[in-house]
């Protein structure tokens, strides 16, 4: 770069907190500001660099290293800049830039406000202006984290709405979007179907559905985003996956999802769901909650390895063990594929934990199951008061039965808290005395360390239970709901199987009076186990089905009301 002229840099920053000072610190009064400085110093090569929006904190600026790369090519003789804290807020960086950086590169720093011309030599008020910088920095910070925590707990939202919802331009609600909403509709309801996170994305491409960025794009909404899309369509599997987990669509409002550990670090940290504020019913839900509840579950089931098999069946992931808690793994008969089955998957041959198989046929499970929900559909349709005020009781009696295992499992844990405060004081105690060794008291108090933050855990968690339980009548209005809209199914899907039961706990088979009779549980979303009448004229036919030569299994309810289907064979 010898023997061509150099330039002087005209820097000049603008914060989302200097827009509130008026115009004193906008781009145009700096820029008129630094040419006449400029013209003044007698540079008549020069070049803007200008960083619009963005903190003094952070030197990560798209124009700030623009012109370090300047400086480094010695491009660069001369900074100038409005003040000292146009060039940063953060005190240390400043006087690395200052001290060091500047002077190796022999490049002439001139703050036109504070005075400050490198060139006249070491201007001893200038360390003390960057820290009174910083300290604006850090009581604006205070003010903006306690206005934002004021703001969260009333229940405003802290964040731009999700894909799906736009911001109302009069009321500043939520309201939803209802080109987008209906994209978050399918996501969700081929996620009801049983398709996987692959399935959905590729289907999206495949219909040239606009990616949510891309979208805001296209309606001249501008977001920050660091995806780069392949193209306009291709959508991303934690796009997806985002999409799927959003409580935002069942209508609830998330405050506090995130954190920062200072100012200084702008880096997001993911909160504990106990450190956030949920709104219920904050605005329009686009998802039904029991629906959205009902996808959160297929999502924990989904396996975190690559399965081997890449055939599932309707109850695949539904089906649980009832001695081992296990889930039971579905499988071909090897010597005829056209018989499907499921077994406990703890099972394994007696190598398992379980000592049983919980053998189950699924094309007789899939006829059981069906025979099961028509015959409560076809009650709740004929009988709906008395349906639902059932449904109310039991509800009642199991939210009760509930609160009160945890209340009990609370005060355990509780007590157990309070047991190793007072171990606590007691070892510091012996330690003090002389009474035991350093080693020990070291070895001891690590022990209670690690209990103690266990014990903590398992309180939050159990506490965390108990606020979240959903109301018994919004259960119930939701599963009757389905009953509505499902008036008489001919043949189970995947849809239908998610959306009603929850879980089916498979009993293994046992000789009982000459006969072997398994017991089946069907738990429904929301409501649990249902015994619901078995009069004729709810009631559909027997079922049989030949299993193999000389077996016969039927299906038949059991003569004693009690919760169980009972199958014979």
């Amino acid at each position: 770069m010898k023997g061509k002229q150099k330039i002087a840099a005209l820097y000049m920053r603008l914060s989302r907190d200097d827009e509130l000072l008026g115009e004193s610190n906008s781009i145009s009064n700096q820029r008129a500001l630094l040419m006449k400085a400029a013209a003044s110093y007698g540079f008549t090569d020069i070049k803007e660099y200008i960083d619009d929006g963005v903190s003094g904190t952070t030197f990560k600026r798209p124009g700030f290293e623009g012109m370090e790369h300047d400086i480094k090519r010695g491009l660069v003789n001369a900074v100038l800049v409005k003040d000292m804290s146009r060039l940063g807020r953060d005190y240390l960086k400043v006087g690395f830039y200052t001290e060091n950086f500047f002077p190796e590169h022999d490049v002439r720093l001139i703050a036109v406000n504070d005075g400050v011309d490198s060139n006249e030599g070491d201007n001893e008020f200038v360390p003390f202006r960057n820290i009174m910088n910083e300290w604006y920095a850090r009581d604006t910070s205070k003010k903006v984290r306690t206005s934002k925590r004021l703001r969260g707990m009333a229940g405003v939202p802290l964040g731009r709405p999700p894909y799906g919802y736009m911001v109302d331009p009069d009321t500043k609600k939520w309201v939803i979007d209802p080109e987008a909403a209906n994209v978050v509709r399918r996501i969700h309801s081929m996620a009801l179907d049983g398709s996987g996170i692959e399935q959905i994305a590729s289907a999206l491409m495949r219909d040239m559905v606009l990616t949510p960025i891309n979208y805001w794009a296209s309606k001249g909404i501008v977001r920050p985003s660091s995806a780069t899309n392949k193209t306009l369509h291709y959508w991303r599997h934690s796009t997806v996956h985002s999409i799927l987990r959003k409580r935002e669509y069942c209508g609830d409002l998330v405050n506090f999802k995130s954190y920062t550990k200072s100012y200084k670090v702008k880096k997001r940290i993911d909160n504990a769901p106990e450190d956030r504020v949920v709104f219920e019913d904050a605005h329009e839900a686009i998802i039904p909650r029991g629906d959205w509840e009902r996808v959160q579950k297929l999502r924990d089931n989904v396996p975190k390895y690559k399965a081997v098999r890449s055939t599932s069946h309707i109850f695949s992931g539904m089906l649980i063990c009832s001695d081992c808690g296990s889930r039971l793994h579905f499988h071909f008969n090897q010597g005829n594929k056209s018989i499907k089955y499921f077994n406990c998957s703890e099972n394994n041959s007696g190598r398992g934990r379980c000592p049983s198989t919980h053998y189950v046929r699924a094309d007789f499970l899939e006829q059981v199951v069906l025979n099961d929900l028509r015959r409560i559909i076809r009650y709740a349709s004929l009988h709906e008061t008395d349906f639902a005020r059932q449904l109310m009781n039991e509800s009642m009696q199991n939210a009760a039965k509930t609160r009160e295992r945890l209340a009990r499992e609370l005060g355990k844990l509780r007590q157990r808290s309070s047991e190793l405060e007072v171990l606590f004081d007691a070892l510091f105690e012996e330690k003090s005395l002389g009474r035991i060794t350093e080693d020990v008291y070291l070895r001891m108090k690590g022990k209670y360390d690690a209990e103690s933050d266990k014990v903590q855990i398992e309180i939050a968690s159990v506490e965390l239970e108990l606020e979240c339980s959903i109301s018994a009548a919004q259960s119930i209005d939701y599963f009757i709901k389905l009953c509505r809209e499902h008036s008489y199914i001919k043949r189970l899907t995947k849809s239908i199987v998610n959306r009603f039961i929850d879980k089916i706990v498979i009993h293994h088979a046992v000789r009982i009076n000459g006969s072997i009779t398994q017991n089946i549980e069907v738990y429904y979303n929301c409501v649990g186990v249902l015994d619901v009448p078995t009069a004729d004229d709810i009631r559909d036919k027997e079922i049989s089905l030949e299993t193999r030569k000389g077996v016969v299994m039927t299906y038949s309810f059991p003569k004693v009301q009690d919760e169980k289907l009972c199958v014979e064979a």
